[in-house]
Order: C-alpha cells, then sequence, then structure tokens
C-alpha cells in the first residue's frame, strides 16, 4: 500500500500523512474550537431565553464554485496574532467531516496563498465553510448571499408554523413517514427531514418509540423555501456572527463572478483561446513582446503574427501565422526560452484540426472515447471528440476533461450536468464552432426548484397507483361507492375509480373482489384491473399501463444535450418510464437521484416519483 492509498484509509491516517506545520495548525484549531463550544454552551445557560419566536440574525457571505460545488465562503482579512483561532471558528462543515478536503479546497479558491502556514497579516482570504447544491440558498447565483438564522432559544415554536400535527396510526414508524415527505431513505433531505422532527419535536427522545394515539408533529416539505432553513443545518452559522469584531470583510468591496463551472460564449471563438482555456494555459495574441539584446536593438514580436501558448509547466506553444520571414523570428525565441514549440497552423483550419495539432505537439495522451461510472444505481456514460487528464500545476489529480466541437448554443450540456459531472471528476468543455451558425436564442436551462418530486414506498401499493395516476392527469377516486347485479341481486361494494374520458371507467382492485364478482362487475360496464399483494412494482405498471393504452419502458436511457449520441452523456436510471401519446411522461425511479440529474428531467419535461426503496443503494 503506498502513501496515497494509506492516507484514504482513516481520519487518524489522513492526519498522519499532513505536512507537520498542518497537523500543528490542527491540534491549535481543535484545542479553540474546544474552548468556543463551552463559551457557546455557558452562553446558552446565563443568556436569558428571547421572547415569542427569537431573534433573527443576519450575515453576508460570497459563493465561489469549485468542482461542480458552489461553496459557500466567508470572505476574511487575516488580523494580527488571531488568524489561527479566526480560521477554525469559521471554519464550518467541510472542515468538520474532512479536513484535508478543507484545505485542497482553501488552496484552490486562494491560489495567492501558497503556504497556509505562513498567512499574513492583512491578506484577504476566503474561508471555505460547506458545499451547496445549486439554487438551495436565495441569492446564490449572484454570488453573495445573506443568511438569516434563529437563534438558540425557542427553535421549535417557529418551525411548528412549518408542520403538521399528526396522530400516530399502528404500523407508523418515523423513518416511513419523513421519507414520505422528504426523500428515499438515507438522501440528504431525509436526513434534513428526520433533523427537522427532532427540533420540532424535542420531547421525543427515541425516534423508535412513539405510541399509537400519540400526537406528533411532522415538518412539511414547504420549510424549504424559507431563506433561513439552510442555517438549520450548519452550526457553524451562529458562531460565525460576530459582529464585535472588525475583521470581516465588508460584502461590498467584492467584485465576484457568478459562480458556475464555466463561462462559455454564446458567439463562436477562435480555437486557440479556447485551447488554452481548456489546457490552463495563458494565451498572447495582441501588442509587442520584447526580447532584450545586449549590444543590439531589442527584438520585438508582433504577437498578431506570432502568438504564443504558456502552460502552468512553463512549456510555450508559438503559433506562425505565415511562413515568410518568420523562421529567424522563431530562432530568436528558441534562443531565450527554453522549452518551446512550434505549431504550424494553417489559414482556414478547422477547430478540429487546430486542436489536433497542439495536443499532437505537447504529445498529450488522449484517452479512450468516453467516461463512465455508477451512481447509487444510475449508469452514466459520457462521450466526447477528446478525452484527456485535467492539466494540474500541483496535485496529482485523476480528473478527466471531456471536450467536445458544438455548432450552435443550445447544443451544449445543461449546467446542472456539467455540475454534476464535475463532482463526479468529469470536466466537460463545449467549444462552439459556429460551423452551423450562431443561434440568437439558445435554449436556456435555468436552475429552477424542482416542485412535486414524489417519494413513495413501492410496497404501499395504494399510494402507488395514487401517485402514477395524479402525475399522469387521470381523476382517481379511491373508495368510491359502486353497485352492481350479481345472483340476481344488486350488490353494493366499495372499490376505487379511474375517470377515463369517453372511455368506460376503470376500477382498481386490490383483493377485494374474488371469483364471479371480477365478471359481474364487467358486464355491468366497467373495466377492471386486480393487483396482487405479491406483485412487484413493475407487473403494476404494466397492468396500469396496458389498461390505459400508455407505453412503458424499463430502466430508460436520457440524454443531457440535444446533439448526436456519439458526443453526449447518457444517464440509464433504474425504473419505468410511463408516457402517453401527447401527454405527460412520467419516471419512477428506484434508484436516488442527484438533483443535477432531477433538474435534466424536470427541463425535459418529465415527472419524476422516487421509489424510496429502504437500504437499496446506500
Amino acid at each position: 500500500m503506498n502513501q496515497r492509498d494509506l492516507c484514504k484509509t482513516s481520519p487518524i491516517a489522513q492526519f498522519l500523512c499532513l505536512p507537520c506545520g498542518m497537523r500543528s495548525l490542527f491540534l491549535w484549531g481543535q484545542t479553540q474550537i474546544l474552548i468556543l463550544n463551552l463559551v457557546i454552551i455557558l452562553a446558552a445557560i446565563l443568556i436569558p431565553p428571547l421572547k415569542a419566536n427569537g431573534a433573527f440574525l443576519y450575515k453576508s457571505y460570497t459563493i465561489r464554485y469549485d468542482r461542480g460545488w458552489d461553496i459557500l465562503c466567508d470572505p476574511y482579512v487575516v488580523q494580527k496574532n488571531d488568524w489561527v483561532l479566526k480560521l477554525f471558528r469559521q471554519k464550518g462543515e467541510i472542515a468538520h467531516k474532512d479536513f484535508p478536503e478543507f484545505l485542497r479546497i482553501f488552496q484552490r479558491i486562494n491560489p495567492h496563498i501558497r503556504d497556509i502556514d505562513r498567512i499574513q497579516p492583512g491578506q484577504y482570504i476566503m474561508i471555505p465553510l460547506r458545499k451547496l447544491r445549486q439554487g438551495s440558498m436565495p441569492g446564490q447565483s449572484t454570488g453573495i448571499v445573506t443568511v438569516p438564522f434563529v437563534t438558540i432559544s425557542n427553535i421549535p415554536e417557529p418551525l411548528k408554523v412549518y408542520s403538521k400535527a399528526y396522530k400516530v396510526q399502528k404500523g407508523d414508524c418515523v423513518s416511513i413517514l419523513i421519507a414520505r415527505k422528504f426523500g428515499a431513505f438515507d438522501s440528504e433531505s431525509y436526513h434534513e427531514g428526520i433533523k427537522l422532527f427532532r427540533l420540532i419535536n424535542p420531547d421525543i427522545e427515541d425516534l423508535d418509540q412513539i405510541f399509537v394515539g400519540q400526537m406528533i408533529h411532522i415538518p412539511d416539505p414547504s420549510i424549504r423555501s424559507q431563506p433561513w432553513y439552510a442555517s438549520l443545518f450548519d452550526p457553524a452559522a451562529a458562531r460565525n456572527y460576530d459582529k464585535g469584531t472588525g475583521s470581516s470583510v465588508p460584502i461590498e468591496v467584492t467584485a465576484l463572478e457568478p459562480p458556475g463551472p464555466n463561462h462559455n460564449s454564446d458567439k463562436p471563438g477562435s480555437p486557440l483561446p479556447e485551447a488554452a482555456s481548456i489546457l490552463k494555459a495563458k494565451f498572447y495574441n495582441e501588442g509587442l513582446y520584447y526580447f532584450p539584446r545586449p549590444g543590439q536593438e531589442d527584438f520585438e514580436l508582433d504577437l498578431a503574427r506570432m502568438p504564443f501558448m504558456e502552460l502552468i509547466d512553463g512549456t510555450r506553444l508559438i503559433f506562425p501565422q505565415d511562413n515568410a520571414g518568420q523562421e529567424s523570428a522563431v530562432n530568436v525565441v528558441r534562443s531565450f526560452w527554453k522549452n518551446v514549440k512550434v505549431v504550424q497552423i494553417a489559414f482556414g483550419d478547422s477547430a478540429e484540426q487546430i486542436f489536433n495539432s497542439v495536443f499532437e505537439s505537447l504529445g498529450v495522451n488522449l484517452l479512450a472515447d468516453r467516461l463512465s461510472f455508477a451512481d447509487r444505481g444510475v449508469d452514466v456514460e459520457t462521450r466526447g471528440k477528446w478525452i484527456i487528464d485535467e492539466p494540474s500545476a500541483t496535485e496529482k489529480t485523476d480528473r478527466k476533461v471531456c471536450i467536445s466541437l458544438i455548432d450552435n448554443p443550445s447544443q451544449r450540456t445543461p449546467e446542472s450536468i456539467t455540475r454534476y459531472l464535475e463532482q463526479h471528476d468529469i470536466v466537460i468543455k463545449d467549444v462552439l464552432t459556429g460551423k452551423g451558425g450562431a443561434n440568437p436564442q439558445p435554449a436556456k436551462n435555468p436552475y429552477r426548484k424542482v416542485k412535486n418530486v414524489v417519494t413513495v414506498d413501492p410496497a404501499n401499493h395504494r399510494a402507488l397507483v395514487n401517485d402514477l395516476l395524479k402525475a399522469m392527469g387521470y381523476q382517481y377516486a379511491p373508495n368510491v361507492s359502486i353497485t352492481f347485479p350479481y345472483a340476481q341481486m344488486q350488490v353494493k361494494a366499495v372499490s376505487n375509480l379511474v375517470t377515463i374520458g369517453n372511455k368506460s371507467p376503470l376500477l382498481i382492485d386490490f383483493g377485494d373482489f374474488y371469483g364471479d364478482a371480477v365478471a359481474a362487475i364487467k358486464k355491468a360496464g366497467f373495466d377492471i384491473i386486480q393487483i396482487k399483494n405479491e406483485n412487484s412494482y413493475a407487473t403494476i405498471i404494466r397492468k396500469l399501463s396496458e389498461a390505459l393504452g400508455l407505453s412503458y419502458s424499463n430502466n430508460p436511457t436520457f440524454w443531457a444535450a440535444d446533439r448526436p449520441a456519439a458526443y453526449n452523456t447518457a444517464l440509464t436510471v433504474p425504473g419505468c418510464l410511463v408516457a402517453a401519446a401527447g401527454g405527460p411522461t412520467v419516471l419512477l425511479a428506484d434508484a436516488p437521484l442527484d438533483d443535477g440529474v432531477i433538474q435534466l428531467l424536470d427541463h425535459q419535461g418529465v415527472k419524476i416519483i422516487l421509489l424510496g426503496i429502504p437500504g437499496k443503494y446506500l
């Protein structure tokens, strides 16, 4: 086992793999956190509770983008003799869960800090606090968020407004009640629902012990839309508010670009700057570059005629725009720069030819034309024109860059999927060539919260049928009284009715009718399907689809972008896809779906039902 593998085995091994200075920083920081936590506990005991719903405190944060995530950051100016204390007082969720990851993110979002052990007073830094999913906080897309959070006193009271009183029934358990509202077991939203339940029901100490007839409060998912929602799950939020110090940076002084995986233009550009961006290189193509020559006139390099690219390892690529008179200039450049490569590009070369020339000159290792991974049951495959290792000047990385050429902006991979893939170490670069002409109104997929994503336990056949029929737009009425002739008498019964336009009404029977009764019901003008206890969810969906004339398919594949499959991303989701001609399309997924995938399906007009199968994808 090498050192890199050892560092992945345990938190202790991760700590031992840190540099000596980092270990000292970590131990000192943990000591300061312990002291601070004691202060907070004493304050909670000594300060009298606030009236009514408590007070709200506000703090502004900035957002930085890092490898598919929005990072909630606290802008900070290092003060004399307090930088270690301040760093760990505001360390947040990331450092608490994975300190080495905290350091890596800190270094990436603070490239001007080369040695964290030598942060100097007066330096401006960003302290990463928490990873955020896209659109999880108001104002997140602007790069600045203001977080209001309730004080420690009296939390349950304001939260109860966003809950519903419920009388415990036989067979109920907290985990199922929460999963129905907040998503599949072990998902992030499910755990948030459990935390909310504990906050709203502080008198329930053991979630495994609730009793029939007991009144409890179940949190309503609508609480997610409240601006202070995220702060309920960030213990650093209350600690971060410290208006008694002057070290926080006034938020107005920072000018930030909106966070995002890339800032691609909707206009086709030169392939060379695009290639430089992908290689994390600097590109110079304007002005004059002077080479001093002792005893001679300085040599002037016209960058318009001979642009060059400077890579992160110091290699330079020069691109003579014409051969006439350029050989002597190339020789002068070679005499000054050691690692120089000449790349000949002819006028009118296509983007594909230019990229091939650049990669060939550098000896870039072109990988297979596709990458794949499995995400808790969802199979993902990304294909591109070129796939290369991501250039890196510092840390060794397993990240890959998948490059494709597109004709117009509407063919871009949606941002929700580029973020999702980047979280799995795949960086998508779509290069706009403009061969098909610029699209004046490119299709945009802005982030929006997806509403009405339903989670249902597939073992609950009645709930599954109810949610699917409603998603497909049918009028479904459970427990309806019906009458039909049977054995020369009029029989009254209770069943579940589906209204289908001008067609015969459809009854859904969950095992209440037997033998000749089914035939008698059909003679009375009803269609009927029978669902048995042993039926799987796939069998139930097939029966409903066939009875209603719907198309359905198992384990459907969705394409991320509107472009050929050869340069696209495919997501194969376990479950069933049900569609009506000219009507709704519903995916019943028996795997937890990432927010980015849910965004993609929503923009494609697909309604989603998550099958909360306990323990299947843990």
